[in-house]
């Protein structure tokens, strides 16, 4: 029976396992749910702002606008936003793709780095990329946090250092759908915050009359919108960084669930085939005397 021993020193290794990924896919699914009314209950003030900001956009006279044009030189900055630990699918790895695939298309830009979250800071640094600021995880930042990472692409912007300033993160759709992806926030592009914006609304106010003058007001606008935009993203990172640790945990523990039943299993026929082996010797035995 040494073999059945080690089997049921697996199963009961497994067991503990289990208990383990129970615990964690909990205890994410408690998260989850925080985050992600947070991440809903700010997501639809954002998508007003960006309407407003759609409304000013299709004015010709605000065409030329700093923050509506791209700049031919300069640097990009991106934001980069993951998790500290491990054990969410392919949550990091999905980020940390899309970072190699936009390295890879913008061969020859050079890119300075903010990053929020150890995976993403541990990667870009082995891959020798430059970081400029580090900032805690998104269950540690409050919005009032994110006006120096929004200080540091603003200014960077107009004094000509940065022509773009990107944020990479995973979109939090639902428990099941979360989506890497790859955001312009400054210069804000006319073009695609109309498509983005909802339709109502964008032509209904097609003149807007500014005071006490334009481009303080734009100024002010869109330096608040840049900022919710940043905020949400992370909203969005925190949402979508508990969905995929609590669904990797519900993968872990049927796994090791389905695993102790099909040793269970084995081990049940072992004890069976000792037992009938017994049975039979002592059957012969008895068979033998007489």
């Amino acid at each position: 029976m040494a073999k059945g021993l080690d089997i049921k020193r697996r199963i009961k290794s497994i067991k503990s396992t289990l208990k383990i990924t129970k615990a964690m896919e909990l205890i994410s699914s408690v998260k989850m749910r925080k985050a992600s009314r947070n991440a809903l209950k700010s997501r639809d003030f954002v998508k007003s702002s960006w309407s407003s900001i759609a409304k000013i956009a299709r004015q010709k006279q605000n065409e030329e606008f700093p923050l509506f044009t791209l700049g031919e030189k300069g640097k990009i900055l991106m934001l980069v936003i993951t998790s500290d630990k491990g054990l969410a699918g392919s949550y990091n790895s999905g980020i940390l793709k899309k970072l190699l695939n936009f390295i890879e298309q913008n061969e020859g830009e050079k890119i300075d780095y903010i990053t929020v979250g150890q995976k993403g800071r541990k990667f870009i640094q082995k891959i020798g990329g430059n970081i400029i600021a580090d900032f805690p995880t998104a269950g540690k930042v409050n919005f009032a946090q994110i006006s120096p990472v929004v200080k540091i692409a603003w200014d960077g912007f107009y004094g000509r250092e940065y022509k773009k300033f990107l944020i990479l993160y995973s979109e939090f759709y639902s428990i099941a759908k979360q989506e890497s992806l790859i955001k312009q926030i400054i210069p804000l592009d006319p073009q695609e915050i109309i498509k983005e914006a909802p339709e109502n609304g964008v032509e209904k106010y097609p003149t807007v009359f500014f005071e006490p003058d334009r481009v303080e007001v734009l100024t002010q606008i869109i330096r608040f919108t840049v900022r919710a935009q940043t905020y949400q993203a992370i909203l969005e990172a925190e949402a979508s960084e508990h969905a995929a640790r609590m669904i990797a945990m519900k993968n872990a523990s049927d796994a090791a669930g389905d695993l102790v039943d099909d040793l269970q299993f084995t081990f049940n026929q072992l004890r069976q085939n000792s037992i009938t082996s017994e049975l039979s010797e002592i059957s012969a035995g008895r068979a033998a005397i007489e």
